[in-house]
């Protein structure tokens, strides 16, 4: 398979033109996953093939098609860059309707908003998990939390390290049905967000999984999602009781 090398000059420098950002290839969060192929070959089952190289989505500039692969770590640069870019570009009216989108409307029920979210969650259990895919018939894990959320009309963030930025920010012991809950499953825990799920309650989420391939619910005990847990986020929500559903 032919192998694409991309250009030094669009992560050479942080302050790179919004031209040259938005032609580069949009990364989702499972794709910086793949920086090492080979990484976490002793990870358990679910998440073992968290590092497989994923395809390329193609970009309408049909640069890139999905039977390519791509150097990882310049692509992780690209993103960096883009998550950059797109920080600097929020002035304060923007930061504050993304806060407000995020938190949802004020008058709606949360308990209701709550059920609501979870029931279109679980409506899509069994679906194809694809790299970049947004829904409604496959999601990765970021497409999947933004297409309930919206669904529920609460605007997030299309990728999980900017999720990981709105509503208001929860403990694991304070978790409530319905948050949205953050992970960073690299090897040696490098710091960044890279899955996201939704919190059902009783120590259950919701996510799409590139290692099983489908939406499915997993248990936060697991060693593996225990020990990479980050923070959750509280979107829409306020108090909902802490439930299965």
């Amino acid at each position: 398979m032919k192998r694409i090398i991309l250009p030094a000059l669009l992560f050479s420098n942080v302050l790179v033109s919004k031209n040259v950002v938005s032609e580069s290839i949009f990364l989702s969060d499972d794709g910086l996953e793949a920086l090492n192929p080979k990484a976490e070959s002793d990870k358990p089952t679910e998440a073992k093939n968290d590092h497989a190289l994923s395809p390329i989505v193609q970009r309408q500039n049909g640069l890139f098609d999905q039977h390519k692969e791509v150097d990882y770590t310049a692509m992780y640069k690209i993103y960096q860059v883009e998550s950059i870019f797109q920080s600097l570009q929020q002035n304060p009216i923007e930061k504050r309707l993304l806060s407000k989108n995020a938190e949802g409307s004020a008058e709606q029920d949360p308990y209701a908003l709550s059920e609501s979210l979870l029931k279109e969650a679980k409506h899509h259990l069994g679906k194809r998990y694809v790299w970049g895919a947004v829904g409604p018939s496959r999601f990765d894990c970021s497409g999947f939390t933004s297409y309930v959320c919206k669904k529920n009309g609460i605007t997030i963030p299309r990728t999980s390290i900017m999720q990981a930025k709105v509503g208001k920010k929860v403990s694991k012991k304070n978790l409530k049905p319905g948050d949205l809950i953050f992970f960073d499953t690299s090897k040696h825990h490098k710091g960044y967000v890279n899955h996201v799920g939704i919190y059902l309650g009783d120590h259950k989420f919701i996510h799409a999984s590139s290692a099983r391939k489908k939406v499915m619910i997993s248990s936060l005990n697991k060693t593996f999602y225990n020990n990479r847990f980050k923070w959750g986020r509280r979107v829409g929500q306020k108090q909902m009781t802490d439930k299965v559903h």
